[in-house]
């Protein structure tokens, strides 16, 4: 029977209306079958839950990685979801660095902005839960999502809005917070004194930054059965907000793995060699990809300070993020930056697409800080010993500053104030000295870690479900 929708009961019968198809050209679903069928048959002659990696940005593929080795060494079936969001060279360098050609199984190639990008996946995502309900009923297929992308909080929705199951978030538990001495920055303090105090003083929290970051890891976890934190202040976040403590696995950084990988691997052409003129020392490494910093007086803070920097004859690499060059022509400081490129000790380069060329890199005496809004790389460099300078107001790696006194937060609030931070740091012998050293946070192994945990949820068979209604977790029948 046809639906009829009765117009003029709504909108009366002299009203003008204009009709939108409103769905965009979306690309279909890609899958090798056969792959799936392997996976598939072999959770099911193992009794065993069939993973399912979902990946889609750049820092995805490695921070998998360790994950995926230690299923392979315990022989645990997965498969790998590509969301397909990024499709160029330079960001998808990483299937084929670590290896993933022959286990991507589902290509989603979602596209668009982000509210697209979110429908996508949410559509996309239950048709494969209802596919593979449908051909292998008695698998259960867990997607394991990361960290705080637009992934990880779309994938569990579609999952349990599906098929009334839940998934598992790695990387869980991130809540920015900020140094209280960052109120005091209205009363002109000292720059030194700004800085000593975000190591010695107290923090708070503030979440709604980055954006829309701090959105997605808070939604994602409300869609997942099992959560695993990087460090105990990420377990302690999700207790206060309620989430079960017996759910909840501290493993440490998930990134830990690739970088231990590439901190020993030689790379087949160094970037040294890419780029001759980082042979020279004292560089200062910036890139800067986050929207809240890419709004108009942020950016021009940002590019004003350095400006400054490069005239005041430091050495600056900046690195081209695909968002950072939109940004630069839509507030129309494109022409600062090209500028600057007159001065030798101004670098330009494009992303490197090559994890292996960044550590090599940051681990070089050729680069003296790092300048960036990333949330991973304040991770990165407390293992590699680097000095970091987060362009933030708040960080949802606050342990890198009050615990491991290698990261300190400049936030954009004006261009003179930026250089000023930076240059006072870069100055500052024994300060550089203390940020070279941090206390290592992270720890080791988390991919070893985290498929250890999950090989003994799955054993717990009834006891670990991946859905549990008020009943069952309140110990009275189970369903």
């Amino acid at each position: 029977m046809p639906i009829v929708m009765n117009y003029e009961a709504m909108f009366g019968s002299e009203t003008d209306l204009i009709t939108d198809t409103l769905m965009p050209d979306i690309l279909p679903v890609t899958i090798r079958e056969s792959v799936i069928a392997r996976a598939c048959q072999k959770a099911q002659k193992q009794k065993r839950w069939l993973l399912l990696f979902i990946v889609g940005t750049k820092p995805c593929f490695y921070k998998f990685w360790g994950s995926m080795v230690a299923a392979d060494k315990q022989d645990i079936p997965y498969l790998v979801v590509n969301a397909g969001q990024h499709y160029d060279a330079i960001l998808t360098h990483g299937v084929k660095e670590f290896g993933y050609e022959d286990k991507i199984a589902i290509n989603l190639s979602i596209r668009g902005d982000l509210a697209q990008k979110a429908g996508e996946l949410i559509f996309k995502m239950s048709w494969l839960a209802r596919y593979l309900k449908k051909h292998y009923p008695d698998v259960t297929a867990v997607p394991v999502v990361l960290g705080d992308t637009i992934l990880t909080t779309t994938v569990p929705m579609a999952w349990m809005f599906s098929i009334s199951e839940k998934a598992i978030h790695n990387e869980a538990g991130l809540r920015s917070m900020y140094p209280a001495v960052m109120e005091d920055l209205r009363k002109h303090i000292p720059v030194a004194t700004f800085i000593q105090k975000q190591f010695d003083d107290r923090w708070k929290l503030l979440t709604n930054e980055p954006f829309p970051e701090q959105y997605d890891t808070y939604t994602a976890s409300a869609g997942c059965e099992y959560l695993f934190t990087p460090l105990g202040i990420n377990k302690q976040h999700l207790v206060r907000e309620g989430y079960p403590e017996e759910n909840i696995f501290t493993i440490g950084g998930v990134v830990m793995d690739a970088l231990e990988l590439k901190m020993k691997e030689r790379t087949a052409k160094s970037i040294f060699s890419l780029y001759p003129e980082l042979r020279a020392s004292s560089w200062i490494r910036v890139d800067v990809h986050r929207k809240e910093n890419l709004t108009r007086r942020r950016l021009t803070n940002i590019v004003g300070a350095i400006t400054g920097l490069v005239k005041k004859k430091y050495k600056v690499n900046l690195i081209e993020m695909n968002a950072w060059k939109i940004a630069l022509e839509e507030h129309n400081l494109t022409k600062d930056i090209m500028k600057l490129k007159k001065y030798k000790n101004f670098l330009y380069t494009p992303i490197w697409s090559e994890y292996a060329h960044v550590i090599e890199f940051l681990r070089s005496r050729n680069c003296s800080l790092c300048l960036t809004d990333s949330g991973g790389l304040q991770e990165e460099l407390n293992m590699i010993g680097k000095p970091c300078l987060t362009l933030r107001f708040n960080t949802d790696r606050p342990e890198t500053v009050y615990e491991g006194k290698g990261n300190v937060l400049i936030p954009p609030i004006d261009k003179d104030f930026i250089f000023s931070a930076i240059d006072y740091v870069h100055s500052n012998k024994k300060l550089m000295a203390q940020m070279s050293a941090p206390k290592p946070l992270y720890g080791r192994s988390a991919g070893k870690k985290f498929i250890e945990t999950v090989l003994g949820l799955m054993k717990k068979k009834k006891r670990a479900k991946l859905f549990t209604w008020a009943q069952e977790r309140l110990g009275f029948w189970q369903e």
